[in-house]
Parts: structure tokens; C-alpha cells; sequence
């Protein structure tokens, strides 16, 4: 009898085994199909159900971060147009000076006489000495270029007359004393 004890408790295991394993293969196999499509459905509801506050959150945000942005340039705006008002007060008086420095000058060269004068415009710039010609009365202008070498009063009276454009160059016929 001892032979007939042996194999029954060497199958014994074994056949827990397999009603093990097909007792646990039935209830898994269900569950992971039925889970995912729970989990999906919860997702899908969460995702549904939070889709339009956050839209709103979102657009919320945005217009914050407009309005702010909007802030800023509105500052900018008037930073620049506070720099720009300084500026042409600036350009302004810096106009004035020029205006005031040319007035003097001229009556400076209006008062020398006339080859003092065509000795001294035949030195300067280009476009200063047409500047000062052409604010001095006629009378006197004529009588400084009569003095000036007469390449050099050529050159002024052309541009003067707008037959020529200001050139760059230095003034020709300088004569010293």
C-alpha cells in the first residue's frame, strides 16, 4: 500500500497547479479588458468635464497677460513720446543758435571791409562762406567776391546760384596775408 500513497501525493500538486493556473487564467483575462475601458471612460469624462474651465482658465490668462503687455507699451509709448518732445525741444534751440550764430556773423562780414572779408570767406568752408554771401545785402556780397581770387568767387557764385551742389573739398585760392 505504501506504492499507492506516493503517486497520489506527487499528482496532488500537480493538479493544483493546473486547476490553479485556469482557475486564475478565467478572472484576469476579464478584468484587464473591462479595466482599460473604465480607466478610458474616466478619462474621457475627467477630459470632458474640465475641457471648457480650462479653456476659460487659459483665456483668462491670456487676456492677464495681454492687458499687461498692454500696460508696457502703454508706458513705452510715453517714455518715447516724452524723449521725443525733449528732442525737438533740442533741435529747436539748436536751431535758434545756428539762426542767432549766422545773424551775428553775418553782420560781422557785412561791417569788415570788403578784401578783409574775401580774404577771410576765401578760407572758410564751402557752405559757411555761401551761408554768409548770401545773408550779406548785394551791394557788399559784390564787392567781398570782386576781392576774392576769381576761381574761388566763381565757385561760391555757382553755388549760390544753384548751378552748383556744395562741395567737400577745401577752398581753392586761399590767399595769405
Amino acid at each position: 500500500m505504501p506504492s499507492k500513497p506516493f503517486p497520489i501525493l506527487f499528482l496532488l500538486p500537480v493538479l493544483l497547479l493546473s486547476a490553479g493556473s485556469e482557475a486564475g487564467a478565467a478572472p484576469t483575462q476579464t478584468p484587464p479588458a473591462a479595466a482599460p475601458a473604465a480607466l478610458t471612460s474616466d478619462a474621457a469624462s475627467y477630459c470632458a468635464a474640465i475641457r471648457d474651465p480650462a479653456a476659460e482658465a487659459r483665456f483668462a490668462w491670456q487676456a492677464n497677460a495681454l492687458k499687461g503687455l498692454e500696460a508696457k507699451l502703454a508706458e513705452t509709448l510715453k517714455k518715447l513720446e516724452e524723449r521725443k518732445a525733449e528732442l525737438q525741444m533740442l533741435t529747436d534751440q539748436r536751431a535758434a543758435e545756428v539762426k542767432q550764430a549766422e545773424a551775428r556773423m553775418t553782420d560781422i562780414f557785412a561791417r569788415m571791409r570788403p578784401d578783409a572779408a574775401a580774404l577771410q570767406l576765401s578760407a572758410m568752408d564751402q557752405g559757411v562762406a555761401v551761408a554768409v554771401l548770401s545773408k550779406l545785402p548785394a551791394r557788399a556780397a559784390s564787392a567781398v567776391l570782386n576781392e576774392m581770387e576769381a576761381s574761388r568767387a566763381a565757385q561760391l557764385a555757382e553755388v549760390m546760384g544753384g548751378r552748383r551742389a556744395l562741395s567737400m573739398t577745401p577752398p581753392t585760392g586761399v590767399q595769405t596775408r
